[in-house]
């Protein structure tokens, strides 16, 4: 078994992320992951900012930035696989997010923006791909829950410590759905801990083969919930 990270944004693919993928790689190394989903954030806004003037453009840059990651990752012996973090807008007062894997470019560039779409038909897209989509963070502050009908897991621990993201909410609200439970760092910045993942078998090379063990719900989380209280505390009592 190896761990995986699910959840990774990278320097130049998401406007809040701050590490490069050559300093990711390191720091995965020597917490001893061997593969990372890269899953930088899909969103109108963010795509605005990547250089080209039509959306073909901007999303061929948006796929250079997985084969980066894939060729720095690969030469600290770390398989890549790609995901990404959609961001739709079902409510005025907030937003939420969904993690999709298993769609490949085309989906991407056949379909209306997935960003635009409800989570129903997103989740129509990705169920027809035979992908995996599951809501992130889904209790921080201003995230809008979205409907356990429409999503085949969801975000049960996530360790980024600048966010109280009320884990232990989302763990219930898998066990009373049914959903699957991931667990993600959230990785953005070359000081924060790595502290989440799931074990996979190392044999698994492929995001069809990824989607087939996570939905099976044989994956074991990788949530180091000590460390990441510890810092979010820290943090908190830092920004007062």
């Amino acid at each position: 078994m190896i761990k995986l990270e699910t959840h990774c944004h990278t320097l130049g693919g998401s406007t809040c992320a701050t590490t490069p993928v050559n300093v990711i790689a390191n720091v995965y190394k020597a917490a001893g992951y061997g593969a990372i989903v890269v899953t930088n954030h899909f969103n109108e806004y963010q795509l605005s900012l990547y250089p080209g003037k039509t959306r073909d453009e901007k999303l061929a840059f948006y796929f250079s930035l997985v084969r980066e990651a894939e060729e720095a990752f690969a030469e600290a012996g770390i398989r890549t696989f790609f995901g990404a973090e959609i961001a739709i807008n079902p409510e005025a007062e907030g937003y939420a997010e969904y993690m999709v894997y298993g769609l490949d470019k085309s989906h991407f560039y056949d379909n209306p923006p997935l960003y635009a779409l409800t989570q129903k038909e997103l989740f129509k897209v990705v169920e027809d791909a035979g992908g995996f989509m599951y809501q992130t963070h889904p209790f921080r502050p201003n995230v809008v829950l979205g409907n356990p009908l429409y999503m085949h897991g969801a975000e049960a621990f996530n360790g980024h410590f600048h966010h109280d993201s009320r884990n232990e909410l989302a763990e219930k609200f898998c066990e009373e759905n049914g959903l699957v439970k991931m667990s993600g760092t959230d990785f953005h910045h070359d000081d924060q801990p790595v502290t989440a993942g799931i074990l996979i078998p190392d044999e698994i090379a492929d995001e069809a083969e990824l989607v087939k063990y996570i939905m099976s719900g044989k994956a074991e989380l990788i949530k180091n919930e000590k460390l990441y209280k510890t810092r979010l505390a820290e943090y908190f009592s830092a920004t007062k």
